[in-house]
């Protein structure tokens, strides 16, 4: 069987230029999204900033977050723990192989699929490449084995559709036609361009315009508008990830505190400051103005409302997903790591009432901060191991459990692999040997021979 580029006409709804605008400022980092308020503040005199009351406590600078109308506040009979921090930051290094592992994991997919997925994805570079054909892998894994090319086939592109899009690919070519094809563009256009890429790729490379045009008998405005769409792809897909996660230090889009009895939800204003129209600007007669004038505070304005309202748009959806993660995670908010619960993409998904890949879009390089430290939100998505009584627990509240056990053991003779498993099982825990091994290295800690003391 041979694996096919091909085009196909489907009905799909044009995305606006400002509904891309709010796409992207959705997935910005905190990093990003208060470089981006600091560029248009410099570049846009009609955009104002709120004094975000830096040196400041928090509660002696009650008039300032009075704006905050959309908080959520819940009440709550059990009291939080006052013990120190267990992490000041809690997560793990990130790398595309890791997220997608992640994303695999938390797809409702057998574990046969899971398994193929695992394989594909230690193929790929860090561009998001693979680095040998899936023909090749099929039969250098698979080949005398009850998996067929097919299957292997299938979930490669289940996996070109995750987070970010485009992965898992051969070349460029491959992942271009992915990614547009995913994209919400008219589908006249789409069409043309999956068509350009699937059979005109060389040209297009080669800058041979008029060639194409003359082919496929495209006018010079279409065919200007599907260069647009094939420029604004990423040719190296896998490098968002890393590019991501290239900070020294981490600032949290949302807090999450505990006063009195009530747990408080709230957007970080050092990241998002609080952002408004200059009325100064818009109140001035245009009287003894020019025409260029006019003509830019007309455009200023427009560009200053609509990037307010897709700031707000930002702020409003990552408030809506942390108090969704707080309503099931409310057990780790009061108790700590081990009590995280296994919650996937698709319960938070259906809440939400979004797609699979905002979610996962969301919880990546957003990150929360808790009594416990500051996590990724990703870091509360896990997949479920149940227990001997049919309950589930999350594989990262285990995880927890096996590094509690392990600081807590007697160095001139700590437990084995084997003697981990036999204490879990009193906690009603079944895991195998090979996994608690898993799950320990995972953790970064030897095994016990290497971690005795004399």
């Amino acid at each position: 069987m041979k694996l096919n580029l091909s085009t196909k006409q489907s009905s799909k709804l044009a995305i606006t230029p400002q509904l891309q605008n709010a796409i992207k400022l959705l997935q910005f980092t905190a990093v990003e999204i208060n470089q981006e308020i600091q560029n248009i503040f410099e570049s846009n005199p009609l955009i104002e900033k709120e004094d975000i009351c830096e040196e400041l406590q928090e509660d002696s600078c009650v008039d300032h977050y009075s704006h905050y109308d959309k908080d959520y506040t819940f009440t709550e009979k059990n009291t939080i723990s006052t013990s120190e921090v267990i992490e000041k930051t809690s997560s793990e290094e990130d790398t595309l192989k890791s997220y997608l592992y992640w994303q695999i994991n938390l797809l409702n997919i057998s574990n046969s699929d899971k398994s193929l997925a695992e394989t594909i994805i230690d193929y790929i570079n860090d561009d998001g490449y693979l680095v040998k054909d899936i023909f090749e892998i099929f039969d250098d894994i698979y080949k005398n084995t009850d998996k067929t090319l097919d299957e292997l086939i299938a979930v490669q592109h289940l996996l070109q559709n995750l987070d970010p899009i485009g992965t898992c690919t051969k070349n460029i070519q491959e992942s271009l036609l992915v990614q547009i094809q995913n994209g919400k563009y008219d589908p006249k256009l789409l069409n043309k361009a999956s068509t350009i890429i699937n059979e005109f790729f060389e040209e297009l490379t080669n800058n041979k315009i008029k060639t194409i045009q003359e082919n496929l008998k495209i006018s010079q405005d279409d065919m200007a508008k599907v260069q647009i769409i094939i420029k604004e792809q990423n040719a190296r897909p896998g490098s968002v990830i890393l590019n991501k996660h290239n900070y020294d230090y981490i600032i949290p889009d949302i807090k999450i505190s505990k006063k009195n009895d009530e747990w408080i939800i709230r957007n970080n204003k050092i990241v998002s400051p609080e952002i408004k129209v200059n009325k100064n600007y818009v109140n001035m007669s245009e009287k003894n103005m020019s025409e260029e004038d006019k003509i830019f505070i007309k455009n200023s304005l427009q560009e200053a409302k609509l990037f307010i309202k897709n700031i707000n748009y930002r702020n409003d959806t990552l408030l809506r997903l942390a108090k969704c993660i707080f309503k099931k995670q409310i057990e780790f908010f009061s108790y700590g790591i081990e009590k995280l619960v296994p919650m996937n993409l698709k319960e938070i998904a259906v809440l939400m009432d979004v797609h699979e890949s905002t979610i996962s879009r969301l919880s990546n390089g957003k990150y929360m901060e808790t009594p416990y430290g500051v996590f990724e939100l990703k870091f509360f998505f896990s997949s479920s191991i149940q227990n001997i009584d049919g309950s589930d627990f999350s594989s990262k509240s285990i995880k927890e459990k096996i590094k509690n056990i392990i600081n807590s053991e007697n160095k001139k003779n700590p437990y084995s692999d084997n003697k981990i498993k036999d204490i879990l099982f009193k906690e009603n825990i079944k895991l195998a040997r090979r996994t608690v091994a898993k799950y320990r290295e995972s953790l970064n800690f030897e095994s016990s021979s290497k971690r005795k003391t004399k």
